[in-house]
């Protein structure tokens, strides 16, 4: 079924959307406390450091405390000095241009769609290496808050003339971080992951790569899960074709934030329905109805939850694959193993999911 148009800005017609209010959902501005919001690509609250700008989507507040998802934008020779978090599990997750990390002695190099997962007190910094270049760090605990706290920037790049870059945070004092030194240098560099490992060590995945699982038309593949976090958050990604909304639902013990990495897609959170495009952002906070749609025929988002208690649900619903894209004859729809088990899962369904193999 074809999905009616909802240009960006626009509501709903009640008449294709009845239990959607005639509101508008906030978009960038944090509202300081567990509650649904969105941010427009790179428009959250933004400051300057280390060369780079960084704009909040998730601050601790928010999250109270759990963890933090900020966006970093630089031009070549930004980024971070050598450093370690003492409590702080890190992915990073790159969208454009590309860098080079240097992880637990390791030097990698770094393009879109490649990711890295920096355990807590794994030595870990980075270098960009293009005019531009786009990256999200997920977080978890609030250290992130701590050494992204720079001067407040009203721009969306960073300035011409910006002779900042990594040095400028050798001198600071960040809590929760303990700033090693400047990044070695180096010109062997390591190859990238194309499975998970077993257990919680550094390491940095190929784009495309991870533990995937096919759900009908749409593939999920886990950059990082349980194993990998300590338990603490899975991050996902979601590719498939424009397609009907998925069945709405709820948790109540975890949080989901959406972030749209290509075409488009609708969120539908609590009473709101919003459209979301490349860049752009929703927090959907435990206990918030919620269902998603693909509007465009590659569409892919990357999202976040925490903690990371809903991972069985994946692995109920989904079957493992080879694959790297999303099929063409769509598998079994088997929301049927999901209802036996709900007694053991974080989901409340809301409405009528597909038949059982439709």
């Amino acid at each position: 079924m074809t999905a009616p148009r909802l240009d960006r800005g626009q509501r709903p017609d009640g008449a294709d959307f009845p239990d959607c209010k005639r509101t508008f959902m906030e978009f960038n501005v944090l509202p300081g406390a567990r509650a649904p919001y969105g941010i427009r690509n790179g428009a959250g609250p933004r400051r300057a450091v280390a060369g780079m700008v960084a704009s909040t989507y998730v601050s601790g507040a928010e999250s109270e405390g759990a963890y933090t998802l900020h966006m970093l934008t630089g031009a070549k020779g930004s980024g971070l000095p050598l450093l370690s978090h003492s409590e702080a599990h890190v992915t990073l997750y790159v969208l454009d241009g590309a860098l080079e990390l240097v992880l637990d002695g390791q030097r990698y190099r770094m393009g879109r769609g490649d990711s890295a997962l920096v355990p807590a007190g794994t030595a870990y910094g980075f270098v960009m290496t293009r005019a531009r270049t786009v990256l999200m760090a997920y977080a978890t605990a609030t250290a992130l808050d701590s050494l992204l706290a720079g001067a407040p920037y009203d721009g969306f790049i960073p300035a011409e003339d910006d002779a900042t870059g990594p040095a400028d945070l050798l001198k600071g004092d960040f809590p929760g971080t303990t700033v090693l030194g400047a990044l070695p240098e180096g010109t062997d560099f390591a190859e990238a992951l194309t499975t998970l490992p077993e257990t919680s060590v550094p390491y940095v995945l190929e784009a495309g790569m991870g533990e995937r699982l096919l759900v009908a038309d749409q593939l999920f593949t886990f950059v990082a899960g349980n194993r990998q976090t300590g338990d603490q958050y899975l991050s996902v990604m979601t590719q498939g074709p424009q397609g009907d909304m998925i069945p709405p639902h709820k948790h109540l013990l975890h949080d989901e934030l959406f972030f749209c990495l290509d075409g488009a897609m609708r969120l539908k959170a609590g009473d709101e329905l919003i459209e979301l495009a490349p860049g752009d952002f929703c927090f959907v906070p435990r206990g918030t109805p919620h269902a998603y749609q693909f509007l465009r025929p590659f569409t892919n988002m990357i999202g976040w939850l925490q903690p990371g208690i809903f991972e069985p649900f994946f692995h109920t619903l989904g079957d493992p694959t080879e694959l790297t894209r999303y099929p063409q004859t769509p598998a079994p729809f088997r929301f049927d193993r999901v209802i036996a088990k709900l007694d053991e899962l974080d989901i409340v369904p809301l409405g009528r999911p597909p038949e059982a193999g439709a």
